[in-house]
């Protein structure tokens, strides 16, 4: 999945957390983002508090290194987007 579908998905459910297993520099991992304060924000887990909101072109930038494997609305309990 390419990062601007991503931005597309967190912009059409605003405030929404999407979820994300990504393979990143550091390997696999899981991000949560969402679209809020017209930009995305980024979940940092050992801050426990939400970045942002950056604008579209630096949360591109941002995500630019990630292989995004799978994208789900956070309480989904269907199959991934």
């Amino acid at each position: 999945m390419r990062p601007e579908a991503v931005i597309r998905l967190a912009r059409a459910n605003p405030g929404t957390p999407v979820r994300l297993a990504i393979v990143g520099r550091t390997g696999r991992g899981e991000v949560r983002v969402k679209w809020e304060d017209g930009g995305l924000k980024f979940w940092l887990r050992p801050l426990r508090l939400w970045d942002g909101p950056k604008a579209e072109p630096e949360a591109l930038r941002v995500m630019e290194p990630w292989r995004i494997l799978e994208a789900r609305l956070e309480g989904e309990d269907g199959g991934a987007v």
